[in-house]
């Protein structure tokens, strides 16, 4: 009897896989790592500027998985998708992700001898790259190609920068409390001994509740000098203008950009960025956290933004610009607009501020919310009060005339950010520390006694400009339409009443933003109007009709969008958030990395509730880089704030300090 292949094969111990096909070979992955087969039928959503190996978002029984095409893995510029009757999309189990793979087949699964895999010597003959094979075995006169489910997919793992490591708490982290040691005899010093430093109020007593009424303790008092104010200046300018471009070419409009201002402001200020208390915003926050922590956050006006997510959703979005209040006027399509929107924008700003510095600024995943001005400026500075009593802001102005759309850009990193800057572009970032007794309560901090220098403020607005400018570009690209951004303000405000300033029209806000952390820990922050949140997720979801979101319902609260716009918010605030802060880093030479962001529909004055709860920024004043956003076409108006902790102030400032020597 003649004696086959398979009589010597041993069948002891197995591996069971499933067999797929791409184009005309067969290939094998193990089912270990899938957790079901799913037929996509016309449920595919494609996501705007995404990786080209990225085919779009599905929702599968109320989960959201990212689809990777695995025939643009193997086969590179075949990016024809080919969906037939035949295409399955499998579910996978990796490390936490949502994430699933379009093949054009499944013929079965089997268990398969592991000897077979064993053999040495073994010769196949295929096109793919062989990084992609795991295993390569013959069995039965058939060529079995095992292949590498984690090299498939490092192309999307990369894309995500930050958003791989956060695995089971997805909210931004706290910030911790500035790190500096009281002196317990201060020197007197010379106007030349402090003309390079940043009034820091510093409580020196751990052990002191917040709730009660402090008794006379030591302050720290440091400033900035003018040269540090001019550096963070243009920091926050190249950072706006190359998100601005990216949101330009997203929305197709043009986008009008002013100054950017850098401030050294109290909490109680803070509030007062956001413009009237009660306007309604959309506000995108987006983290950068790794090398430093720092924030991004863009405020928009609600329902030119609306509008313009809208356009970009098209008809695959069903909301109605003009009734959205809260998150839950929103679908998923234009949620994930949104999101994707603020990633794109954040991201062109981080990256354009990484390029500057030559280094990688790494951001989370955005997050928006939808609320009155001043309830973001209370919630930022309650977060805020938790890290400081000042932060230094970056803030740029934006405007898209054709769209009535208002926005700002807010880069707002922490000291230990600050002093990373100056580092890098040579910068003096040394800080003097001398000590001062708080005014008799209950009166306020003297904000006066707070100075950057001019050199001081325009680096920071340089970082405003930087990162919100790229954020912009990036917004752009999303909806194809020009995103203009105004010159950033810096600025040090006192959060609670920037909340107040902003929340005085009383209109809903959607706010996205990000904790940055790395060694510049800040928060970045996009806000919309929520009429115009709602224009620019339509556009990007392309449900231009708004036939996604019942636009008869008011939005209140992010969760009132519906999921596909939702979902589109949130990736627009991490688009945006990541491109701000990598625009940072890369002109820095820090890596900058976001956390997953965050979202809320509401007035300006609770978006410091939810900085509380989810960033923990507790203390009264904050360093403010805001940058304003203008989509001229559908007249849509947000905001990015930059807020960074003034801990890692000294990392900015010597990076900025190092980078322009």
């Amino acid at each position: 009897m003649l004696e086959t292949e398979s009589d010597n094969i041993d069948f002891g111990e197995t591996v069971n896989v499933v067999i797929i096909q791409v184009l005309n070979e067969r290939h094998l992955i193990e089912v270990e790592y899938v957790k079901e087969i799913y037929v996509p039928g016309e449920k595919i959503i494609p996501v705007p500027l995404a990786e080209k190996s990225i085919v779009g978002i599905i929702n599968i029984r109320g989960e959201i998985y990212s689809i990777i095409s695995l025939r643009h893995n193997i086969h590179g510029n075949d990016v024809d998708y080919r969906l037939t009757s035949t295409s399955r999309i499998l579910v996978l189990e990796y490390e936490d992700l949502k994430i699933a793979l379009l093949v054009d087949a499944v013929i079965g699964v089997k268990d398969f001898p592991i000897s077979i895999f064993k053999r040495q010597g073994t010769i196949v003959k295929t096109n793919i790259d062989f990084r992609l094979i795991k295993l390569t075995g013959i069995f039965q006169d058939e060529t079995l190609i095992l292949l590498d489910l984690e090299a498939l997919i490092k192309p999307y793992i990369k894309s995500l920068g930050s958003r791989v490591e956060k695995k089971e708490d997805l909210k931004p982290k706290v910030l911790e409390r500035p790190k500096v040691k009281p002196k317990s005899k201060a020197k007197p010093k010379t106007k030349a001994d402090v003309d390079s430093t940043v009034i820091i109020p510093q409580k020196i007593q751990p052990s002191m509740k917040l709730t009660a009424i402090p008794e006379e303790v030591e302050q720290r008092e440091v400033e900035l000098s003018d040269e540090q104010q001019d550096m963070l200046k243009e920091i926050g300018n190249i950072g706006t203008g190359n998100a601005v471009t990216a949101l330009s070419r997203l929305v197709k409009k043009k986008i009008d950009v002013t100054l950017t201002d850098v401030g050294i402001i109290p909490l109680e200020e803070l509030p007062a960025q956001f413009g009237g208390p009660k306007e309604k915003v959309c506000g995108i926050f987006c983290h950068i956290e790794k090398p430093s922590q720092a924030t991004i956050l863009n405020i928009f006006e609600m329902k030119p933004l609306m509008k313009m997510i809208a356009d970009l959703a098209g008809n695959k979005s069903k909301i109605d610009p003009n009734k959205v209040k809260s998150k839950k006027d929103l679908d998923d399509y234009a949620v994930s607009t949104i999101v994707e929107m603020g990633n794109i924008m954040a991201g062109h700003y981080a990256s354009a501020l990484a390029d500057l510095l030559g280094t990688k600024l790494m951001i989370d995943v955005p997050e928006f919310t939808m609320s009155q001005a001043g309830e973001i400026g209370e919630f930022l500075s309650k977060e805020l009060k938790s890290v400081a009593e000042f932060f230094i802001v970056i803030k740029t102005s934006i405007s898209v005339a054709d769209l009535k759309l208002k926005g700002m850009f807010f880069f707002i990193p922490d000291l230990q950010t600050l002093k990373s800057f100056f580092n890098k572009l040579g910068i003096e970032h040394e800080i003097a520390i001398g000590t001062r007794k708080p005014k008799e309560l209950p009166e306020m901090l003297d904000i006066d006694k707070i100075q950057l220098t001019e050199v001081q403020r325009d680096a920071l607005q340089e970082v405003g400009n930087i990162g919100a400018g790229n954020a912009a570009n990036a917004l752009a690209q999303m909806i194809n339409k020009r995103v203009d951004i105004n010159v950033p303000t810096v600025e040090m405000v006192e959060l609670d009443e920037y909340a107040n300033n902003i929340s005085k029209k009383n209109e809903k806000l959607l706010v996205a933003w990000s904790n940055v952390v790395g060694k510049t820990r800040a928060t970045v922050l996009t806000i919309f109007n929520i009429n115009d949140a709602v224009d620019i997720t339509s556009i990007i979801v392309d449900d231009r009709d708004k036939k996604q979101i019942d636009m008869r319902k008011k939005i209140n609260k992010s969760s009132d969008f519906p999921e596909l716009y939702r979902s589109a918010i949130s990736e627009l605030g991490h688009i945006l958030g990541s491109h701000y802060v990598s625009a940072i880093g890369d002109l820095l030479g820090l890596r900058l990395m976001t956390e997953p962001p965050d979202m809320s529909v509401d007035t300006g004055s609770q978006l410091f509730k939810i900085l509380k709860e989810e960033i923990g920024l507790l203390k009264k004043l904050s360093l403010v880089i805001t940058t304003s956003v203008l989509i001229t076409d559908i007249k849509i108006t947000g905001t990015f704030l930059f807020i960074p902790s003034l801990e890692t102030l000294h990392e900015l400032l010597d990076a900025l300090l190092k980078f322009y020597s």
